[in-house]
């Protein structure tokens, strides 16, 4: 499952950057580029027990781009869309197949079922997951508007809080109420606003703000 999300997340993220212009195949074929990736990969998405090295992670980079898939410029238009199409196809299945075929190598001649079998992903395609995990991470999550929306979430999500607690139970949605008037200590009652503000969407969290502060 965990090979699975991490296959499946790293490789849409990757599209959806694309898609909004905030990731270029032209930067990641720069060498500078990809040096500040990898060193975005090798902190965050290496564990140590991997014992990457930068020089390793920069030569899977070169050698993952010069995949015939990355071979095309996108600008938004017909083609382009669908040579990304193309792109996250061959990525996931690179990816699968690549464990498909390292798990049954290890299995040998015996019958791999459920629970009889553990998943193998070689370490060249762990080093390529990681490093389009970086990519999302440095051109997408880790930009400044990003960050700057994200601190003004938090500001937003601990107001929203305090406001609640400062009004509680009135302030809580009816399904919530119970559980506060029954909890026994302060952590407790924190806890029902934590479980309030995790039923939140997006939208409601800010109306919910709007409302209260």
């Amino acid at each position: 499952m965990d090979w699975a999300d991490d296959v499946a997340y790293s490789v849409h993220d990757l599209e959806d950057g694309l898609d909004a212009g905030l990731v270029s195949i032209k930067n990641l074929t720069d060498h500078s580029e990809r040096a500040v990736v990898s060193a975005v990969a090798g902190t965050y998405y290496c564990p140590p027990s991997w014992d990457v090295t930068a020089a390793e992670l920069d030569e899977v980079f070169a050698e993952f781009m010069e995949l015939d898939c990355w071979q095309f410029s996108f600008d938004g238009g017909p083609a382009a869309l669908a040579a990304a199409k193309n792109l996250t196809s061959e990525l996931v299945g690179r990816f699968c197949q690549a464990a498909e075929d390292a798990t049954r190598a290890a299995g040998g001649a015996s019958r791999l079922t459920r629970y009889t079998a553990d998943l193998v992903v070689p370490r060249r395609q762990l080093l390529e997951c990681a490093l389009l995990k970086a990519v999302a991470a440095h051109y997408v999550m880790r930009r400044q508007a990003a960050v700057d929306q994200q601190a003004r979430e938090r500001e937003v999500i601990t107001e929203l809080a305090l406001a609640i607690e400062r009004g509680a139970p009135a302030t809580l949605d009816p399904v919530f109420q119970p559980a506060w008037d029954t909890a026994p200590t302060d952590a407790e009652r924190r806890r029902v606003i934590i479980d309030q503000l995790a039923s939140l969407t997006d939208t409601s969290a800010l109306a919910y703000h709007a409302r209260l502060t």
